[in-house]
């Protein structure tokens, strides 16, 4: 019998199904088992493009594959709940390591080991993959080829159709997320820190936590955490900050955990993280995930992809 209506017996739950769709699609390069795990609606962003259907979704898998032949993911955390009868929602971490031996994604091959952090969100129905959010350490990938963040950016603005893009398709609705305390108690947190709560970080954060962010920066403590939050958040001092997603949990030989996937969108109106005011339109699509312990917030990982914000900027000047 499976876990849900519509999925296949022999995965014995949603952690037993992503990890097939890990080791075919994401390792074993089975480009042929496609139709089986993508819905013909399926959609797929990234922060930087939204695409949309099984033959888009599919180029876009090869053309990784062909840049990093090599790769790897090693998975790190994988939250899940039920969001239908029968669907589920799912957040999850992985270690990306991969050579770069092919031309394509980020130009030239290079031949060199490339480490990176991927953070998904992932919803399935009906034994089906229908809509995914994917963010990966673009600024760290970038770095390790020896490129800029902004020629990393210039390189993607080349890339991009001069003509006006299609309306994006709207994504299958995950619904909110599942009603865990510590998913609350973690967009909470982030939603009053986006709005000016700095103060909150000092209180809320373990004297001793590991930050992971953007460019494979890593940090500790509270006032590492309000450098990056801050920096983020004075580039965007009008935006509008939406959390739009959020799943926790509390088991067994394992912390308090939660994921949330948000939205930051408005102008590039301040001085922060990306330099001088531009007045440019910008979207960034972020996830952060957390570990909980007894003296707070002990675990963060933050990600957004920070060429394609860079790229937004840019097109917006010219």
């Amino acid at each position: 019998m499976s876990f849900l209506a519509g999925f296949d017996a022999r995965w014995q739950d949603a952690a037993d199904y992503l990890e097939a769709l890990r080791r075919d699609l994401g390792e074993g390069r089975r480009l042929d088992l496609l139709p089986g795990y993508l819905a013909d609606d399926v959609t797929s962003q990234d922060g930087a493009r939204s695409l949309h259907g099984p033959e888009a979704v599919g180029t876009a898998i090869a053309a990784r594959l062909a840049a990093l032949p090599g790769l790897s993911l090693t998975r790190e955390e994988t939250l899940w709940a039920a969001s239908a009868q029968n669907a589920f929602v799912a957040a999850q971490r992985f270690q990306c390591v991969g050579r770069h031996d092919g031309a394509g994604l980020y130009g030239p091959p290079t031949g060199r080991t490339l480490r990176y952090l991927t953070m998904t969100e992932s919803l399935c129905a009906s034994g089906r993959l229908r809509a995914e959010w994917v963010l990966r350490d673009e600024a760290a990938i970038l770095a390790q080829i020896g490129c800029s963040l902004e020629d990393g950016a210039r390189w993607r603005l080349s890339q991009m159709p001069d003509e006006a893009p299609e309306a994006p398709h709207a994504p299958a609705d995950p619904g909110r997320g599942n009603d865990d305390t510590w998913g609350h108690t973690l967009a909470d947190l982030v939603t009053r820190i986006m709005g000016g709560e700095l103060s909150l970080i000092a209180r809320h954060y373990d004297d001793a936590a590991e930050l992971h962010h953007p460019g494979a920066v890593t940090g500790c403590g509270p006032a590492e955490a309000e450098a990056f939050w801050l920096g983020l958040r004075a580039s965007f001092p009008s935006a509008s900050f939406r959390v739009a997603h959020l799943l926790g949990a509390e088991e067994p030989l394992s912390p308090p955990r939660a994921a949330i996937r948000w939205s930051l969108a408005g102008r590039h109106d301040g001085h922060g993280a990306f330099g001088a005011p531009t007045g440019a339109e910008v979207r960034v699509l972020g996830m952060t995930q957390a570990e909980f312990g007894p003296d707070g917030l002990r675990r963060e990982w933050t990600l957004y992809d920070a060429p394609g914000v860079l790229a937004q900027i840019l097109k917006g000047r010219s």
